[in-house]
């Protein structure tokens, strides 16, 4: 029997959506509403996969893709049964961001990647992000955005039918690039925050690493006023989020099971050569391989030439300038340019 008495399922569709809508405040209505399948998400995704690409650019090192791509796998491997086919790409820009497209869509952005210190922070952001697709959290900002019309509104702009609809898709587009790049919203991100946790721990990497990067997050926030996205704009106070991870974290380990990999030395040895801040700048991390009883303050004052830079040797490894590193540790360094920014911002004193 036709339960739609004649005006199409779609239509019916969007009757029954609006009437909804109309009923839940905007809070409830992102909270426990959303009116795009699964099916949709991909095709949403696929296309917006597109833009970022075209609009950032992909990092071409395929050796350091590959490696963040095993990475993400083996989180999904740990997240059940899914109909999205994940994907983890390397973006070319200094920020320092990632970002979760609906469809499993996944981006890291190389300015993330030499802001982390070991493979298990790389698990927590990308754990995060994963969290974001399989809480559809995109899919319910574009029903919070656009109500019933995303039903023929998204569909007809990303449909292969639909490729003249540019205007439907700039509004999707816009919609969700907004929520891509500054986030989803507090109950969104502390949500996210949480399944990145659990998700890393099952997959074997300690939650207590995640808690560090947050930690060093809100350093770099005092410090430059920046932060990736989920430090910005809709995003939960980063002492809250720090606060909690640090809570889930103990409870996780707490559980036992022992043996939960950091991979420090593993991770960084991925980063040598990585594009480091602006390109116009040339600079590139260096990655040295420290001696028993080396300091931030003697690799600086051995390596770098400049005993000065011990502050910077130490906060870009997330460590204290107290330190002592172990023969064989990894450390990551930023050798001078000439003529680069860092020669620029010198001062040159003459006299009278």
């Amino acid at each position: 029997m036709d339960c739609c008495n004649g005006i199409g399922r779609r239509n019916f569709l969007l009757l029954v959506a609006g009437s909804l809508l109309g009923l839940m405040t905007p809070d409830r209505a992102y909270s426990f509403l959303s009116i795009i399948s699964e099916a949709d998400e991909n095709e949403i995704g696929k296309k917006a996969d597109l833009e970022i690409l075209g609009r950032f650019g992909r990092y071409r090192d395929q050796q350091l893709q590959a490696y963040v791509e095993s990475i993400g796998q083996r989180l999904v491997s740990e997240i059940g049964p899914t109909s999205f086919r994940y994907s983890f790409k390397i973006i070319d820009i200094p920020d320092v961001n990632a970002m979760a497209l609906p469809g499993g869509y996944i981006y890291i952005t190389r300015g993330m990647l030499a802001m982390l210190n070991s493979e298990a922070q790389l698990a927590g952001v990308l754990g995060h992000e994963i969290g974001h697709v399989t809480s559809r959290h995109a899919a319910k900002q574009l029903t919070k955005a656009f109500g019933a019309q995303i039903l023929s509104l998204g569909l007809m702009a990303a449909s292969p039918g639909g490729r003249e609809n540019t205007g439907e898709w700039a509004r999707v587009s816009a919609a969700l690039f907004e929520h891509v790049l500054l986030g989803y919203g507090r109950e969104a991100e502390m949500e996210a925050d949480e399944l990145g946790l659990r998700t890393a721990y099952r997959a074997g990497y300690d939650p207590k690493e995640m808690v560090a990067f947050l930690s060093a997050m809100k350093m770099k926030e005092r410090l430059e006023a920046l932060g990736y996205h989920g430090f910005q704009g809709t995003h939960p106070e980063t002492i809250d989020r720090v606060v909690k991870a640090e809570t889930m974290a103990s409870i996780l380990t707490g559980q036992g099971g022992g043996g939960l990999e950091v991979k420090t030395n593993e991770y960084k040895a991925h980063l040598d050569g990585l594009v480091y801040g602006a390109k116009q700048d040339r600079r590139r991390l260096k990655i040295h391989v420290a001696k028993d009883g080396d300091t931030p303050a003697t690799v600086a004052r051995d390596v770098l030439g400049d005993q000065q830079l011990a502050w910077e040797v130490a906060n870009l490894n997330g460590v204290k300038e107290a330190t002592t590193f172990r023969a064989g540790d990894r450390i990551k360094l930023l050798p001078r340019v000439s003529g680069g920014p860092d020669e620029e911002r010198q001062l040159t004193l003459t006299p009278n």
